[in-house]
This record gives structure tokens, sequence and C-alpha cells, in this order.
């Protein structure tokens, strides 16, 4: 689900997307643009009598030109003239991708295979700070690790290998002894078969794996013998019936994302989900951005996440009522109950969704919270809302989000609750904003708008999302909202008919 950016509510989580949204975008337009850049490049360098304007640049310049286009296109301006010739050969960066062919041909992998040869024979400098691979099936894995043996040789600095493989890809083992090694990405699904008894990346700050069924040799070592990590994302394909320990244990980490998938077959969805043997183990205690996406809900051990700042939550979907039981619902407190110091949490579909179908087991208490982003899903409704409320005493903010329609446009849930016999502290003296969006106009959404605002002491500000609104609706809606008793003499409602502008009634 996208989220207008004014409604995000998580400050931590945005960061980190911004930032690899930025490095994946900077990827994009390398490969989009760069034959736009050669031809650009091209225009400017005039071989004849006239004036050489992009020639007469200083080689440094000229070589971080080159530095932004895939290496392709880079040695391709060799041919541009003399001045040329050899530039592309000091390029600290190495990209090289296959995807940029428009067919897939036996032939093609052949020669990209043979170009990547010969740019790391050619290449003459004695360092090299990043290498990418993207390309397809037919790249030989001897050709792959002696291209990674030899970026290890030029002390590489980064490391990002996005291909698809056909059979498990091993990796030489020198890649997880790198000392030089700061970034390392492995690409989607990718299966490897290595040795990592030895283990150790002393430098390591940026982690991006896929894994396809990891065993317990990969999931326990490799993210714990990297003492410098900062950043680390996984994405697994996960047994869900197996004693699998996924150990992320690492005290220098400050961002951790993890979307786990357990693929269940015809017979689990007829039986049922059995209880997942998975162990998820987080030990990271300067972490300050959490997000955590599966479908299964393994059993989660959360420690010592002391500085932990934003959390964004959406796990379970499968151990709602389509497969799942109770006692898998229940797997969701030991996550809430390790995420105790955050400022900023989003519980997303899923979470919600298990949430309300779980026992109603008591809540930790959220001391911390000062933000806290609310999505339903279908067929479920708010009816925990007053019990995490109450659980955050400092909560300042609250975004509540309807699921999104159906095909037909109609809505499954609804804002449906139990109004608390007593008004949650925060109400009383914290909570300031409150937004609520894609909202209908129906009546047990206006009781929840009317409880908001006769109970909400210190409210500023009510923003209410109708864009979907009739004309008729609307006036409906504003005529009885504007009835409604507001116990804050400050608070002010807007509504808005489009996701980026609000109109104040």
């Amino acid at each position: 689900m996208d989220f207008p950016v004014q409604w995000r509510g998580r400050r931590g989580l945005d960061q980190v997307e911004e930032r690899r949204s930025r490095e994946k975008e900077k990827r994009g337009k390398k490969n989009k643009n760069g034959r736009e850049t050669m031809t650009s490049l091209s225009k400017h360098v005039n071989t004849g009598d006239g004036e050489d304007r992009i020639s007469s640049l200083p080689d440094s310049l000229l070589i971080h030109i080159l530095s932004l286009i895939p290496t392709k296109y880079a040695v391709r301006t060799s041919i541009l003239s003399l001045r040329w010739k050899d530039l592309w050969a000091f390029v600290p960066s190495l990209d090289f991708n296959e995807w940029l062919s428009a067919k897939i041909v036996p032939d093609n992998d052949l020669s990209f295979m043979n170009f990547v040869d010969r740019v790391l024979l050619l290449h003459k400098l004695p360092s090299i700070e990043k290498i990418a691979v993207r390309g397809h099936s037919g790249i030989a894995v001897s050709r792959l690790r002696e291209w990674i043996r030899v970026a290890i040789m030029r002390h590489i600095q980064a490391i990002d290998i996005q291909m698809f493989a056909d059979c498990p890809l091993s990796l030489p083992s020198e890649l997880f002894t790198c000392k030089t090694l700061i970034q390392l990405s492995l690409g989607k699904e990718l299966e490897f078969d290595t040795p990592l008894s030895s283990v150790w990346l002393p430098n390591l700050k940026d982690l991006d794996v896929s894994l396809d069924y990891p065993g317990n040799d990969i999931t326990q070592k490799l993210f714990s013998n990297c003492p410098m990590l900062e950043d680390l994302y996984i994405r697994a394909n996960m047994e869900n019936e197996k004693d699998i320990v996924l150990n992320v244990c690492a005290r220098a980490l400050k961002t951790l994302e993890l979307k786990l998938v357990a693929f269940l077959d015809f017979e689990q969805l007829d039986w049922g989900l059995v209880l997942s043997r998975n162990k998820i183990i987080i030990n990271a205690p300067v972490l300050e951005d959490l997000i955590v996406f599966d479908d299964y809900l393994p059993c989660y051990s959360l420690e010592n996440l002391s500085s932990l700042v934003s959390a964004y939550i959406n796990v379970g979907h499968w151990c709602m009522p389509v497969v799942g039981m109770k006692v898998h619902g229940n797997q969701l407190f030991k996550i809430l109950e390790g995420i105790t110091n955050v400022k900023f949490l989003t519980l997303h579909t899923a979470t919600m969704g298990v949430l309300d179908y779980a026992d109603d087991i008591k809540l930790p208490l959220f001391r911390n919270l000062i933000h806290l982003e609310l999505i339903v899903p279908g067929d479920f409704s708010w009816r925990r809302l007053p019990d995490l409320l109450c659980s955050a005493p400092n909560l300042g903010t609250l975004v509540m989000w309807k699921d999104l329609p159906n095909e037909e446009g109609d809505y499954y849930c609804d804002f449906s609750w139990v109004e608390p016999q007593k008004a949650p502290s925060c109400l009383l003296s914290h909570l300031e904003n409150l937004t609520i969006m894609r909202f209908d106009g129906e009546d047990h959404e206006l009781e929840l708008l009317k409880y908001f605002l006769e109970n909400g002491k210190v409210l500023k500000k009510v923003l209410i999302g109708c864009c979907h609104l009739t004309p008729e609706q609307k006036t409906n809606f504003l005529e009885k909202a504007g009835q409604f008793q507001r116990v804050s003499k400050t608070c002010q409602i807007e509504h808005s008919d489009s996701p980026d502008g609000f109109e104040m009634l």
C-alpha cells in the first residue's frame, strides 16, 4: 500500500526508504539514460576543427561522468576521440548490466561474459570501488566466481550481484572473508552453497541478501560475523515446518528489514497452518529502524532493542481465519513486547487483522510512542483500538486507514468499536493530531469521530480524507461533524477531496 507522504508516521522508516529509493533511482537513471548520456557526449565532442568543450575538462571530471553510466556505454566513449580512448579504464565503479539487451539469447550471454572478462583485463586502476553484475541465467557460475575473485584482489568495497539462477549459485569463499568489503548485495532469490564456518567480514556495513530456503549454516552465521554491520536487508523463502533459526545479533546494526515468506501447499491450505518451527532472533542494542514483513508468523525473540525509534510491522497474513488458529495469532504479542521503546509505529493490514483475530491478551505499555499509524484490512474491525490507545499514554499523533475497496468499490471493514468506559490518558493530555483516511461517512465512523472530539482535550487538528464521497454525502458529513461538541477549544477539522490537499471546516 502506498501512502501519501504527509500521512506517513514512520520517521526512521521514511528515511530508510528514501535513501534506498534514491540509490535505486540512480541505478535506474544509469540504465535508462546511459545511451542518451553517450549521445549527448558525442554531440559536444568535435573531432574536426571546432571547439571541443567536453574533452577540455580535467581527467578526474570526465572519469566521474563515465562513472554515472553503465560500463557498456562508458567503454563506447573510447571511439569519440584520442582524448577519450583510455579514460573508461580508470573508472572506479564498474556496472555490467546484461538486462540492457533487448533480447535474451545464448549469444548475448556469451558476448556479455566476454565483455566483462575483457574490461577486467584492461581496467587500469589498482583498486575497484564497486562492481555490479546484473544478468540472466545463462551466465556461467565459474565466470561469475572469477569476476568476484578479481574484484577482491582489487580491494573491492562494494559488490552487487543481481541475476536469475537456474541452479544453486556457489559463491567463492573469499567473498565471505573480504576485509575491504563495505557493501554487499546478493540478488533476487539467489541460492548459494559455500562453507560459512569461517565467515568474517570485519568492515561490512551494508548487507542486502535474498535467500531461497536457507539452512541454519547461513542463517546463524552470516549475519553475526559482521561486527561493523549497520544496515541489513533480508528477503527469504522459508520452510515453515523446519527448525530454522534466523539469528541477527549485531551490535552496530541501525536498520533492519526482514521479508520472510513461507509458501504453503494445497494440503496446508485445506487442513490449516501448522505452528511454525522457525525462530527469529534479533539482538541489536543500537537498532533505530525496524521493518518486519512475514506471511506466517514464526516465533520471534526480540532482545535489547532499547534504541528503537521506528517500527513497521506487517505480519501473519496466513494466521488469520483463512488457514490459521488463535495460537498462531498470539505469536504477534512477542513482537510487540520486544519493541516497547519505539517512538513511531505502523501496524499494517495483516498485523491489525491478526490482532483482531488473536486472543485478547493485554498489550504491552509503549511509554515512548508518540506516533501511531494503523491500517485495518477487510472483514476485521477496530475493536482493539481502545487497548492500543491505553497502551500509549504519550501518543501525540494517530493515523487510521480503512482498507482499500474491492473491485466493486465496496469497503469490507468499518470503524466499529466498543467505546471504552474511561477515556485513555493520551486523549486527556497528549493527542494533538488525528487523521482518518478513506472516511466513508457511515454512522459508525461519525460515532468514532464524535468520541475523539468529545474526549480529546488537547486536540489541535483533525484531518479527514473523504475524497470518494459524492457532493451530497460530503454535505451530510459536514453538517453532522459541525454539530459535534469539541472539548478542545483549539481543535480544527480539515477535510480533503484529494489525497494532496485539505480544506478547513
